[in-house]
């Protein structure tokens, strides 16, 4: 009987799988933001980037302020609701940044909604 093994890593730390390096996603997903009438809830939607099975896979949301993008939360579907309950007539702007266990992928387009609140 013939053992057989396979080493999933490297010796400089790279992650590797049985197909290759592991690499950072390179698709930009497409986002789109809406806000239904009197909602204080920006719903996001975008487009899937590719390598989604690979390890640590996610996407991470960020709203600008002040010219300065911060995360506000991350997922692995295509999806994202951020409820604002103070958003009266205030407009925010998103992007949303695919990545994996080897790093960031590029970031999408940005998309603002303006929520008219109760």
């Amino acid at each position: 009987m013939i053992a057989l093994s396979m080493s999933l890593g490297v010796g400089n730390g790279a992650a590797k799988t049985a197909s290759g390096p592991l690499t950072p996603p390179t698709v930009a997903p497409v986002l789109i933001v809406s806000a239904a009438s009197g909602s204080t809830t920006a719903n996001l939607e975008w487009t899937a980037s590719d390598k989604t099975s690979s390890a640590g896979f996610g996407y991470q949301i960020e709203r600008e302020n002040a010219s300065v993008f911060s995360p506000v939360g991350t997922t692995t579907s295509l999806v994202f609701n951020e409820d604002i309950p103070t958003a009266n007539g205030e407009t925010y702007t998103y992007r949303v940044t695919p990545y994996n266990a080897a790093g960031n992928g590029p970031a999408s387009n940005t998309a603002s909604v303006t929520l008219p609140g109760v």
